[in-house]
């Protein structure tokens, strides 16, 4: 009898273990459900200025905060140290949705720091911490000085593009109110110039020369990869007014030359692959002002394109838009 004791005990001891963690899990999952409620009502409450609608959301909204009260005094069962530390569900439950002002502002620095918004429609989003950026507009190239009888690229703007793809994190600068934060991460950035003067870069005498393309069926394009880590201050000063300002520095990982020649009935595809002493390092500035969800973006880079003791000096500046999600 012992025994057949003994063995319903061992048996039924992994079942208590289970039910008692299931508890932990879907308390914290009901916690998190909630905290994600909490912040779409923020959302409709932004969408609407219709009174009615308004109380409405309040309403719900008292209703949350309720639900976030029994959920924060919910006592649970003692968690088995034996398992593995389970990660903690996000909850802001001091965040004040501003009942009596309606024109609060969130706490949540994540979302004050927005360019199209782009959040507020991915499910679980308070389990990112980490932002994906995406920058692209026009470049083009400042000349500052070019050696005699070099010859000197026409850039036609309208087809020279730029990329940049990042990941960046906000940390807020002060108190929980505080509308500044710091902005840093990783990023890819591709600078691509057409050339409208039919020329591509050559190396000539150990130095980088442009020279023109005999048959050129379309601009000639100069494409450039950088690994960058950009760097800066974001400030929110109302929910339709933000703006950036910082810097970034990169190294050059890839460089690329796209030909398209016709000599004869043939057409000719190249690529073509060299450093071109091209500058290894880049290095500049960066603004951008958001207004309404729309940000303009503008970039310029201090370094000189090519490498030092060459015929051109160079410098590279953006124009574009940027969207986080």
């Amino acid at each position: 009898m012992r025994g057949k004791f003994l063995i319903v005990i061992v048996l039924a001891f992994p079942l208590g273990l289970v039910a008692q963690n299931d508890a932990i899990s879907n308390h914290e999952n009901l916690v998190y459900y909630n905290s994600s409620v909490k912040d779409y009502l923020s959302y409709m409450r932004d969408l609407t200025n219709d009174q009615e609608k308004l109380a409405l959301i309040d309403s719900m909204i008292k209703y949350n905060l309720l639900m976030e009260e029994n959920l924060n005094n919910t006592v649970l069962p003692e968690y088995d140290a034996t398992e593995e530390q389970m990660e903690e569900m996000p909850s802001d439950s001091t965040w004040d949705y501003g009942m009596e002002n309606p024109e609060y502002e969130s706490e949540d620095m994540e979302e004050d720091y927005e360019s199209f918004g782009m959040n507020k429609f991915i499910p679980f989003k308070n389990k990112i911490k980490t932002k994906f950026e995406i920058q692209f507009g026009v470049n083009n190239i400042h000349i500052n000085a070019i050696s005699q009888n070099a010859i000197e690229p026409e850039v036609h703007t309208p087809a020279s593009w730029f990329w940049e793809f990042g990941l960046l994190t906000n940390n807020r600068i002060g108190k929980k109110n505080s509308k500044v934060a710091l902005s840093y991460g990783f990023s890819y950035l591709i600078n691509r110039f057409s050339m409208d003067n039919d020329v591509r870069l050559d190396v000539i005498n150990n130095q980088p020369q442009f020279v023109e393309v005999a048959g050129a069926k379309r601009n000639p394009k100069l494409n450039i990869g950088y690994i960058t880590v950009p760097l800066a201050l974001d400030f929110k000063f109302s929910k339709g007014f933000q703006c950036s300002i910082g810097g970034f520095a990169g190294y050059r990982v890839h460089t690329v030359q796209k030909l398209e020649t016709k000599p004869g009935y043939e057409r000719i595809e190249e690529e073509r692959f060299a450093n071109y002493r091209l500058n290894n390092w880049t290095y500049g500035a960066k603004f951008s002002v958001g207004l309404r969800g729309f940000n303009l973006v503008g970039r310029y880079c201090f370094s000189n394109l090519f490498r030092e003791t060459t015929p051109y000096d160079m410098n590279v500046f953006m124009i574009g838009t940027s969207l986080r999600i």
